[in-house]
């Protein structure tokens, strides 16, 4: 079987090489490539996935909501979220999923066992975001809280949320016991904070999506006041373990995986 990730830019990603390993360590006879698709492009994906004889595959930025008008089904979480980042293909059929938003909170359960009465705040009200908060609503008992910079953001959210404003958010800080950015603050070289931390209590576990870089500015200085801290490393291993289920209806080699893209990092 061939899977896939395609993206624009793609070279920089560690799919393949978790994948890979993942059915290496399976004994699964199969393989997964990087396409690089830019936008222009886009509406060719039908005839590259096609060609390349593709079973399933991921999809990451650019495409997650560009990829929803070629799929002939979606499922629930893709509906709610208005993005999709795997496809499973079966006698021509797509069917698109996403796994954003489990993979997150799995590796959330490890490091935070009790979410069930974690008070929790999002910072960001993008796609991502959104994933994120509606798979937390199934595990977590008081209402979520999102605080986005523009309060436009939250006009095609149907979730049952409490929201809020970064300056709203600052001033409450130290009312939550998860604080999750899933905003592009502090990406690559941008060296910036998305939120002021001068009131965080100090038994606040600070997360964040990215794992590159593996400790985020906002990460740094969360543990810079002794405060637990979780980078993006899990739930990148844990969607692409979702993915791999959809595919396949088999369990993945987690610890391969995990292990595969720490020693990539």
């Amino acid at each position: 079987m061939k899977y896939a990730v395609i993206g624009n830019p793609i070279d920089h990603s560690l799919s393949p090489a978790m994948h890979n390993a993942n059915f290496k360590a399976s004994n699964v006879d199969s393989t997964y490539e990087a396409i690089n698709i830019p936008e222009e492009q886009f509406h060719l994906i039908k005839e590259i996935i096609n060609e390349k004889h593709i079973n399933g595959f991921n999809v990451t930025i650019p495409h997650k909501e560009n990829i929803i008008p070629y799929l002939d089904e979606i499922d629930s979480q893709s509906e709610t979220v208005g993005a999709v980042n795997t496809v499973k293909i079966i006698d021509d059929k797509w069917i698109g999923y996403n796994t954003d938003g489990i993979g997150y909170v799995t590796g959330l359960k490890q490091v935070y066992p009790d979410l069930a009465n974690a008070y929790v705040l999002i910072l960001g009200a993008g796609g991502a975001s959104k994933g994120i908060a509606n798979e937390l609503t199934k595990y977590v008992q008081p209402k979520l809280t999102v605080a986005n910079r523009t309060m436009s953001r939250f006009e095609n959210w149907n979730l049952d949320i409490n929201k809020i404003s970064l300056a709203e958010a600052e001033t409450a800080l130290d009312e939550f016991d998860i604080i999750i950015n899933t905003t592009p603050v502090g990406m690559k070289d941008n060296m910036e904070v998305p939120i002021n931390l001068d009131n965080l209590s100090e038994q606040t576990l600070v997360s964040d999506i990215v794992y590159v870089p593996f400790k985020t500015p906002i990460l740094a200085e969360a543990e810079a006041k002794g405060n637990p801290i979780h980078n993006g490393l899990d739930m990148f291993v844990y969607q692409g373990a979702e993915s791999y289920k959809i595919w396949t209806e088999k369990m993945p080699n987690i610890e391969v995986m995990k292990e595969t893209v720490l020693n990539r990092l």
